[in-house]
């Protein structure tokens, strides 16, 4: 058994993370909405922005991990 392959995740590690961020993006919108109007941006200028955001830190989480050997 030691000489297979590695499956890689299991399921319900994919799927809670899935959910975090999820959470987190309806969390991020829900302030804009209710938040919004005290910035000088746009509503349009805060998704994006709150959206590249979660990008670079996803980005750079999935680079550290992939770096580590971790899944």
């Amino acid at each position: 058994m030691d000489d297979m392959a590695d499956p890689g995740a299991r399921f319900g590690f994919d799927f809670v993370t899935t959910l975090v961020g999820s959470g987190l993006t309806l969390l991020v919108s829900a302030g804009i909405l209710r938040y919004g109007s005290r910035f000088q941006w746009t509503t349009t200028e805060l998704y994006a922005i709150g959206g590249g955001g979660l990008l670079v830190v996803g980005l750079l989480f999935g680079i550290v991990f992939a770096a580590a050997g971790w899944k």
